[in-house]
């Protein structure tokens, strides 16, 4: 066969301009299937069934313009049509108009689909579950193949730098550390982990470390149906550079498998390499995986693994990043002295930044450590700020976010930021704690038992959720103090240094009037946790209610001084009752007036800070005496509590509602009210905590109503149905064989 002569045959024929067509023409036919068929939930077998209908399709169009032409009488077969007749010449022209009509077809395309669908969005649900998004996929731990069981770590270390990298990601969501592992050694039904995770992709493999030797398998999974998008195995050797290799790699074929199109700074933050020293970064993983647990004993041992990190590799940012929360998180959970938990954290701090001034760990660091080791509520929230800009899917970055913001009173903020951490990581306990605080804040006790339930499931140990289910069980609408005593002393009886159950078991005792046992915990606590700042507050509150000024203030102005002068504005308004009930009303007037100028100004305006401030002067400023403006500034309270108890009611909050609206009759003291109020409060709303302190405790607002015969018969009513779950509680604590003789009380 003559090559030459077979080639001009088939542009005689067209079939060349016919091939092009098609191709062309196929192309666009796929690309819009790709992109139109995901928006409207088609089933991903539709687009498949598109390719290869055109895959098929294109062999059929070159056979049908080599055996057939057309001709003004119709299609003929091609050896039926004398040459000297042929109209292929005619065909080939309209052929030219149609790839031109094709191409710009195309071209329309392409600019579409860079101006609208360049990236694949992921709009954060409002309402409070887990939501399905398009571009979300869930990091299941690598299950660790290795006869070496230790390697466990490094598995694991691996799945959440993975999980780590693509939350980097604005236009990914990533389901959250904790509540991807929680299948950790499970077999799932995908679907289901799909289903609870809000996810639609599942990212799941192995790895199998032997010698210098290292084996890492990944799969992408759909969610709904089970189908693998994509699979490889990576062999390399065991060294820091061939394992960042793996994990861009993955990372790269989830987000081009997701259609999600990186900007170039995202591309960049991919191909970081936070150190090039295998045996730091073994040091590491086995840290972060020690850190996750929140027990002190395991803080401890990460901040070893992480300082044996940074020892071996000095520019380790990201180590130093993590190191310094470990520091915030032991202060928290352990007993390490303020002063060495800020100046470690505070120096791991700056060291990360100045090797990577856009390390977002670091800036997490940054903002745990003004909320609770040097408090400064605006710093802490700046740094959180720029932590999730630098981490937008970072579930705990977030969850910081909100926590600030509700330090500087932004609740619309701390809901908003709240939700987006809950629907990321919805099995994270720390995050899902919050969450079932937040439906408790709108009166949804039934979902926020269910939240808390679900976390005790995976957690039964876990000490934050055991004490939030007690308090839902002893506040509104339940009012079993009984009870909630009952259950955090079980969970203590497990473990009796746990700080958030001794701290529990203190405000139950003391809401039960049985100060003995309330003095005992109190005790328990001083003991175990005497460096802990949180334990040294609690007792000054303790002294202020016992009466004892002086002692609260002395050991006030030892706590400001262990966090410096910034403290004292946060703290001001407890100095002053301090000052207020030593009878220095004149001192507690000027520390007021000194970190509130603008009480005193005409175009005074009441903010969610401000407000309690406000009641605070005006009943200082009534005490001493008639004061100038007294009139306005009681209309200003009685006009924003009242504007809050619309906006509770709006909201769902009607409890909060309730107490809003008492606001103008406690600084008016309208006595009557006020009785009614508190009987309504204690005997139908089921809001039986606090009493035996508001009693006994000094109060600046009812001091007169105190001596009332009004209050002292509701009082007699009040404890005697607080003493029978006193009595409930002591038969029960001897029925334990817990019961001491040191602890009974006298009426």
């Amino acid at each position: 066969m003559n090559i030459s002569n077979f080639i001009e045959e088939l542009k005689r024929r067209n079939v060349i301009k016919v091939a092009t067509a098609y191709a062309i023409a196929g192309w666009v036919i796929i690309q819009i299937s790709d992109t139109v068929f995901p928006a409207f939930d088609f089933p991903v077998w539709t687009t498949q069934f598109v390719i290869i209908m055109v895959g098929i399709g294109f062999p059929l169009s070159l056979i049908f313009a080599w055996a057939f032409e057309l001709t003004p009488e119709g299609i003929k077969k091609s050896k039926e049509v004398d040459i000297t007749a042929s109209v292929t010449s005619r065909t080939g022209k309209k052929l030219n108009g149609v790839i031109i009509a094709v191409l710009s077809v195309a071209l329309f395309f392409v600019l579409v689909e860079r101006i609208f669908f360049a990236k694949a969005s992921i709009q954060n649900n409002s309402d409070e579950s887990a939501s399905v998004e398009l571009a979300s996929i869930a990091v299941l731990p690598f299950v660790n193949m290795s006869d070496d069981q230790s390697n466990e770590f490094f598995s694991d270390g691996l799945s959440e730098e993975l999980l780590n990298g693509l939350a980097k990601l604005e236009d990914v969501q990533v389901a959250g550390r904790t509540s991807s592992f929680q299948y950790k050694g499970t077999n799932p039904d995908l679907r289901d982990v799909g289903t609870e995770l809000g996810v639609k992709h599942i990212l799941e493999g192995s790895v199998r470390k032997a010698g210098n030797r290292l084996r890492i398998t990944a799969q992408l999974i759909q969610a709904d149906n089970g189908f693998h998008l994509w699979s490889e195995t990576y062999d390399r050797e065991l060294t820091a550079e061939d394992v960042f290799d793996i994990q861009e790699e993955i990372t790269l074929k989830v987000v081009s498998e997701l259609k999600v199109r990186l900007l170039p700074e995202e591309e960049a933050v991919l191909a970081e390499r936070p150190t090039q020293d295998i045996e730091a970064y073994n040091a590491f993983l086995e840290a972060t995986q020690k850190e996750i647990t929140r027990q002190a004993e395991d803080i401890e041992y990460a901040i070893t693994k992480y300082k044996e990190a940074v020892r071996i590799d000095p520019t380790f940012s990201l180590a130093y990043a993590r190191m310094a929360y470990a520091y915030s998180l032991l202060h928290i959970n352990g007993n390490i002295a303020l002063d060495e938990a800020r100046e470690e954290a505070r120096r791991n701090i700056d060291q990360a930044l100045t090797i990577n001034g856009n390390e977002g760990k670091a800036y997490q660091a940054m903002a745990s450590y003004y909320n609770g080791l040097e408090i400064d509520p605006e710093r802490a929230e700046n740094a959180a700020e720029r932590a999730v800009e630098l981490l937008p899917n970072d579930a705990m970055a977030i969850n910081m976010l909100q926590i600030t913001y509700g330090d500087m009173e932004k609740s619309e903020l701390q809901d908003e930021m709240l939700l987006k951490a809950y629907n990321l990581d919805p099995l994270n306990p720390t995050i899902a704690g919050n969450y079932s605080g937040h439906l408790v804040q709108y009166e949804r006790h039934e979902e926020a038992l269910e939240v808390i339930n679900s976390i005790l499931e995976r957690n039964p140990d876990y000490s934050n959720a055991l004490t939030r289910k007690s308090a839902i069980l002893a506040n509104i609408p339940y009012g079993q103090i009984d009870e909630a005593f009952k259950f955090a002393y079980e969970a203590y009886q497990t473990d009796r240094q746990d700080r958030n159950l001794i701290n529990a078991l203190i405000g139950y005792s003391r809401d039960l009037d049985l100060y003995p046992l309330a003095e005992h915990f109190e005790e328990e606590m001083a003991k175990y946790y005497p460096s802990n700042s949180d334990v040294q507050f609690s007792r000054i509150s303790q002294h202020f209610e016992e009466g004892r000024y002086d002692s609260a203030e002395i050991k006030l102005e030892a706590y400001l001084g262990q966090f410096g002068d910034e403290m004292r504005e946060n703290l001001h308004m407890y100095l002053s009752r301090i000052y207020f009930m030593q009878g220095n009303t004149d001192a507690a007037i000027s520390i007021i007036e000194k970190y509130n100028p603008e009480l005193n100004d005409e175009e005074l305006e009441l903010n969610e800070y401000n407000s309690g401030v406000a009641m605070m002067y005006f009943q200082f400023k009534k005490r001493a005496g008639a004061f100038e403006n007294k009139e306005r500034l009681e209309r200003l309270i009685c006009d924003y509590f009242d504007d809050q108890a619309e906006e509770s009611k709006a909201e769902g909050k009607m409890v909060q509602a309730y107490f809003d609206e008492l606001t103008c009759d406690m600084i008016q003291e309208n006595t009557e009210v006020i009785i009614e109020t508190m009987e309504y409060s204690h005997f139908e709303q089921k809001n039986k905590r606090g009493w035996p302190q508001f009693v006994t405790a000094p109060d600046i607002f009812f001091e007169g109503l105190k001596e009332t015969p009004e209050f002292k018969e509701l009082m007699v009513r009040v404890f005697a149905d607080i003493h029978i779950m006193r009595a409930e509680v002591i038969e029960w604590l001897k029925a334990e064989g817990e019961w001491q003789d040191e602890w009974e009380v006298t009426e």
